[in-house]
């Protein structure tokens, strides 16, 4: 047999091979995916359309769902947008710095201090609940901004320092040396060299605290007893009722509340996963 004619034989062969994968990676995407289009299909039924179709799409659509939960729906939106936002500056900024220091310099105690702030990523939230209550009522925080970013930021930049400092540990240090036998001061050379070499870094760092900020719900209830303060999490647990449940509106509820989080990991996928390869 002629190679020609081997790989015709080769390229009419069934691709037994890739049966597997293929059937196990469209099982998980349908297992991912279904929930949301789930949510999706009921946010536009009225209640008759949810009992009579409740797997799929009914139409017509019934967009009045959104129409009802908007007023309530926004305000969470804005208020998890400043509370989200602050904290991620927040946490940027330690970061940064932190990551910075852990993984450019030497001194004396670093292993050491650099363990104990591992350690806290192995102590359970749930753990500290009552104690950071405590501490938010005596500094007079509840019920305000504060009461969430401040914890927010405490936990998310443990792990954010953890992902700088490797992150900085693989950049060449002749880049670091050309930049100070210039003349660059130590902060020049933070602005100016390792700021932008740390950009795919710093990106999978604030889509990970934007997705414990935006979906962290416990910690709010908490500390947050006026409604029109409340995030987006709490804010969701506020259309359901006892009796009388009306889905197509809850659902709605649910589906512009995640929409924001979605619409921004859509956008910059391909950032987080840079920043995640370079480690």
């Amino acid at each position: 047999m002629s190679v020609s004619e081997a790989g015709a034989a080769r390229r009419g062969r069934f691709p037994w091979g890739l049966v597997v994968p293929t059937a196990g990676l469209s099982f998980f995407a349908l297992v991912t995916w279904y929930p949301f289009v789930f949510m999706l299909a009921t946010s536009l039924k009225t209640r008759q359309q949810f009992f009579e179709s409740y797997w799929w799409f009914t139409f017509p659509f019934d967009w009045m769902n959104y129409v009802e939960v908007w007023p309530r729906v926004s305000r969470a939106i804005l208020n998890s947008l400043v509370y989200s936002g602050l904290a991620l500056a927040l946490t940027l900024f330690f970061s940064l710095l932190g990551g910075y220091a852990f993984g450019r310099f030497n001194f004396r105690g670093k292993d050491i201090l650099f363990l104990a702030i591992l350690m806290l990523l192995m102590v359970p939230g749930i753990l500290t609940i009552v104690p950071l209550f405590v501490q938010m009522r005596q500094f007079g925080f509840m019920n305000t901004w504060a009461a969430l970013v401040l914890p927010w930021t405490g936990f998310e930049m443990v792990f954010g320092i953890y992902l700088m400092r490797l992150f900085f540990e693989r950049l060449p240090r002749e880049l670091f040396h050309a930049a100070r036998v210039e003349g660059a001061s130590e902060w020049k050379v933070l602005l100016f060299v390792a700021i932008p070499l740390a950009l795919p870094g710093l990106g999978s760092v604030a889509i990970l605290d934007l997705l414990f900020t935006w979906n962290d719900l416990i910690w709010p209830i908490v500390t947050m007893s006026d409604q029109n303060n409340l995030p987006v999490g709490p804010t969701a647990l506020l259309f359901r009722g006892n009796e009388n449940v009306d889905y197509g509106a809850i659902f709605a509820a649910y589906v512009t509340i995640s929409a924001p989080l979605i619409i921004v990991f859509s956008l910059f996928t391909r950032q987080f996963l840079r920043g995640i390869e370079g480690i």
